[in-house]
């Protein structure tokens, strides 16, 4: 028996690893379930592998559970080499096997992981290896860092700005103003009549 052995890598992340072992006929599902469990992702939240070229052009979606249950399963793309529109064909977890997208021996995937507040991982086909009947698959077959929890930005009350903070706050929301073009718009409209 013989297993693909994927390497996982996070987005923002250098430290970060996983080598994830998988038998050819099991499903995304079962993928993206070890995913969650060795990651550390919590919670039950949407999620999407995309099939993808060799330069990371995602072809391909495979995705949790179907959104667009009897609608039209494909959305409109434009392609960034031939800016030609294109097909991305969506399927779901539970109905395809990891064998049925393998079209290159360093096959690669991105997986991302709750939408709003989302996470991306870059998964890429290694190597086949002699899988062990004696265990059970998918396993991770070697792990290194840890998911880094994301950090919220501390709300400042204006109670901790002193006059040189709201001064300098302030300096740089002018500018901002007056070096864009919606700037004019805004004036313009509060400068019309009312329509009433």
């Amino acid at each position: 028996m013989q297993v693909y052995r994927f390497r996982v890598q996070l987005e923002e992340q250098d430290d970060f690893l996983r080598d994830i072992d998988v038998k050819p006929g099991q499903n995304f599902r079962q993928f993206h379930e070890c995913l969650k469990k060795t990651i550390g992702l919590e919670g039950e939240e949407l999620a999407s592998f995309f099939v993808c070229d060799h330069l990371w052009r995602k072809k391909q979606e495979i995705t949790l559970i179907d959104m667009m249950e009897g609608e039209e399963t494909s959305l409109t793309y434009e392609d960034e080499e031939t800016k030609a529109q294109k097909q991305l064909e969506i399927k779901v977890m539970d109905d395809i096997k990891i064998k049925e997208v393998i079209e290159d021996p360093h096959q690669r995937f991105v997986y991302e992981y709750d939408f709003l507040n989302p996470k991306t991982f870059y998964i890429e086909l290694t190597k086949i290896v002699d899988g062990d009947e004696s265990k059970s698959y998918p396993l991770v077959a070697k792990e290194a860092g840890i998911l880094a929890k994301t950090v919220v930005p501390k709300h400042i009350s204006d109670e901790e700005l002193d006059e040189d903070d709201r001064k300098a706050m302030l300096d740089e929301f002018n500018e901002m103003v007056e070096n864009e073009e919606f700037g004019e718009e805004i004036d313009e409209h509060f400068a019309a009549e009312p329509e009433w």
